[in-house]
């Protein structure tokens, strides 16, 4: 696709002088550390940047640099990223820390082709890491900057994926304005050119674009799925017993067992919640039980202090917090009411 010089230089004042302007601020927007912008870059894959924000920090406070990540262990790491979901991330990236450590002294590399190497770097990520750390002229297209390519091209939604990636390397700027320019792009894509609604009339670029004020705003998503989930809250002598997940997504986490009634007394209700996960909502009921018999399967007593390091499902910690705070007033509590991500759970009060 030819775009003419006329219009890739008109794109790039108003989109970077937006950008200056309008951008946000974000705490990894003020390091220039590669190690900092890859880990906000993992962090934000599929995931709202409102939500990363105190994850990001968290993390930094933590594992500020490479070599202290690359000293952690896995459990460790899955605890400090419980809750943010698709953990995949979290394992490649103490993966990727204990690579460059081990063999390239702790430095991130700059290209595309050495970084698209790195566990779970795809071509998106690359990019964005050679611009954004590096100021190299590397082109990136994430689902934000797809959806303002279609818009502002009036491109069909069958067009083929690398005829983006050839318009983002047509329009690159200078190396200089790289950064900023890609940043800009996903930006708009994100807060003005959004998926279900366009905000045309507060677009730096709408005088350019032939699809201005004909966004037709998308279908709602179908309803989620309704399911159940039952587990549960067996203690004895201040600790309570936990299991290895066996699910994929939560691969190395502990969880409370499902309730088996066959093995289990239930002594009554603990926490009932609900949490969403891909197109499923769940009702997770945490029951206060005890064995039947001696045999317990495959699992562990776990003290209180090693239930603060251990990572949970995040469902699964916000049930024992609302377990524990029913146990201190006799009622139960409600949604409102549910725990924190990474809140600190008083195991005493969980035993009566």
């Amino acid at each position: 696709m030819k775009i003419e010089r006329k219009f890739r230089r008109e794109l790039h004042r108003r989109l970077l002088a937006w950008y200056r302007e309008r951008a946000a601020d974000l705490p990894w927007r003020r390091s220039a550390d590669p190690y900092s912008i890859l880990v906000s870059e993992l962090m934000l894959q599929q995931t709202r940047v409102a939500t990363v924000v105190a994850y990001y920090r968290r993390w930094m406070e933590r594992f500020p640099d490479l070599f202290t990540l690359a000293a952690a262990s896995e459990e460790e790491v899955l605890r400090l990223w419980e809750g943010l979901g698709y953990y995949a991330r979290a394992r490649n990236l103490l993966r990727i820390a204990r690579l460059l450590v081990a063999e390239h002294g702790g430095r991130l590399p700059s290209k595309v082709e050495e970084l698209e190497r790195l566990p779970g770097i795809g071509r998106y990520t690359a990019g964005a890491l050679a611009s954004l750390a590096f100021g190299r002229r590397a082109p990136l297209v994430d689902a934000n900057v797809r959806r303002l390519f279609r818009r502002l091209f009036a491109l069909p939604e069958e067009r083929a994926a690398e005829s983006l990636w050839e318009i983002a390397a047509a329009l690159l700027p200078a190396a200089q304005d790289c950064a900023a320019f890609n940043s800009a792009l996903m930006e708009m894509g994100r807060t003005v050119c959004k998926p279900r609604k366009a905000d045309c009339p507060v677009c730096p670029v709408a005088g350019l674009c032939p699809s201005r004020g004909q966004v037709v705003a998308s279908r709602p998503k179908p309803p989620p799925t309704p399911c159940a989930e039952s587990a549960a809250l067996l203690a004895e002598a201040g600790r309570i017993w936990l299991e290895p997940s066996r699910e994929a997504r939560y691969r190395g986490f502990w969880r409370f067992p499902s309730f088996d009634p066959d093995s289990m007394r239930n002594l009554g209700e603990a926490a009932c919640l609900w949490y969403s996960i891909t197109r499923y909502r769940v009702r997770l009921t945490l029951f206060r039980a005890e064995w039947r018999a001696a045999e317990k399967g495959e699992g562990r007593w776990v003290s209180r202090e090693e239930l603060a390091r251990l990572p949970l499902p995040a469902p699964h910690r916000r049930a024992l917090a609302m377990a524990v705070r029913r146990g201190s007033s006799g009622e139960m509590p409600t949604e409102q009411d549910e725990a924190r991500p990474g809140e600190a759970v008083a195991l005493a009060e969980t035993v009566r």
